[in-house]
């Protein structure tokens, strides 16, 4: 038993037990919506801040270990990458919630011709006149998405900056995240505030770029040696213990902690850190790491954002199957899992696979040319020409 080294992780190309907090993530979000209110001490609807410091921890790993390999982050490489990780799964959903309501004839009556530029724009949270039988009632869990989108517009091109300012030390980075954060906050300011009042929805907060960036900074800190040592103590598989007591305990008490405080930034800061602080255990050797990364962990965990898009429209189709299914209960939550799993499965497989490929082959194509175009710039230099000439 001991603690995990700076190399070990750097040396890192994947982290399986984080496929597996996803699987829970969504496992729980579907509970939420659907096992009935015997089950809300879940309190699945947090599921969605995992998410956004998974995201958070996992770009900014990604991006740093890219500019320390290259030199450089290619910002086109980076939107090519999730163009064809996001896009398509999502639109072939949104399609087919379309051709599904189109062929019903409540294309109409659902108002989707008004919600689609809100969900072709990625900017989901801001749909206004949500009602039960609105269209945002299929798609209402895409709102995460708008989030994130803005997120990897801005985030990634702050980054680049820092690299061509000379920002290299993990403290300047640091402090760029927080700058981040006032970047995002002010962009969604108009929205109404850090958290939502008792009235307005929870997605039109800009707390939401807040957890996102406990994930950047939690990536920052373990990327360079000198941070990571503050952070390497929690590496350890005994830490393991305090931490994911402290985050159990809160998580399946933050449904009655909200109704209790009302909308209280401070709880969901503390969610977020102590999410930011099981990443660190999830990525580190010991039980929960190889329980989380065991192959039905991962299989759902990697399923999981189809899954995820996919809970409001496989229930309103398996009630329309089943009418008794419609009352909250854990059956009904059963079943939108295993039914939104095998076409999350579907999609996974033809959809989601083969266009991230597509996207890793346009992306090395591209990095060829620049290659040759690098080299025959070279061949083009006079002290290129006349060294041969030199020689003889």
């Amino acid at each position: 038993m001991r603690t995990l080294g700076h190399d070990e992780f750097l040396a890192m190309r994947r982290f399986p037990a984080l496929d597996g907090l996803r699987a829970i993530a969504a496992t729980t979000v579907i509970l939420f919506h659907f096992a009935g209110p015997k089950w809300s001490w879940l309190s699945g609807w947090v599921g969605v801040y995992i998410f956004f410091v998974l995201s958070g921890f996992l770009i900014t790993t990604l991006l740093l270990r890219e500019q320390d390999r290259t030199g450089r982050i290619s910002l086109s490489a980076f939107y090519l990458r999730r163009v064809f990780r996001i896009l398509p799964p999502y639109l072939v959903i949104l399609g087919g919630i379309i051709v599904f309501v189109w062929l019903r004839g409540e294309f109409f009556a659902r108002e989707f011709p008004h919600s689609l530029k809100y969900y072709l724009t990625f900017f989901n949270e801001f749909l206004p006149g949500s009602k039960p039988d609105g269209a945002d009632n299929f798609f209402s869990g895409s709102w995460t998405l708008g989030i994130e989108e803005k997120f990897y517009l801005v985030w990634p091109f702050l980054l680049v900056v820092a690299g061509a300012v000379g920002l290299a030390a993990a403290w300047r980075k640091l402090a760029l995240a927080f700058a981040a954060f006032a970047v995002m906050a002010g962009l969604v300011g108009v929205t109404g505030g850090w958290v939502p009042g008792p009235n307005a929805p929870i997605y039109e907060s800009t707390v939401h770029y807040a957890i996102l960036l406990i994930g950047c900074v939690l990536a920052v800190a373990m990327h360079y040696r000198r941070s990571y040592a503050v952070v390497k103590p929690l590496t350890h598989p005994l830490a393991a213990i305090p931490v994911f007591g402290a985050f159990a305990v809160l998580h399946v008490n933050m449904e009655s902690l909200w109704r209790e405080t009302g909308s209280n930034l401070g709880l969901l800061l503390a969610y977020g850190l102590l999410s930011a602080l099981l990443l660190v255990v999830l990525v580190s050797p010991g039980p929960l790491r190889w329980l989380l990364a065991t192959k039905p962990m991962r299989f759902v965990g990697e399923r999981s954002y189809s899954l995820y898009l996919l809970q409001g429209p496989v229930h309103f189709v398996v009630v329309e199957a089943i009418p008794p299914l419609g009352q909250h209960r854990m059956i009904s939550a059963l079943t939108v899992f295993a039914v939104g799993l095998a076409i999350a499965d579907l999609i996974h497989r033809w959809v989601e696979q083969p266009m991230i490929l597509v996207g890793k082959k346009l992306i090395a194509r591209s990095q060829e040319r620049k290659a040759l175009r690098a080299a025959e710039a070279e061949l083009k230099r006079p002290e290129a020409v006349e060294a041969p000439s030199a020689a003889r």
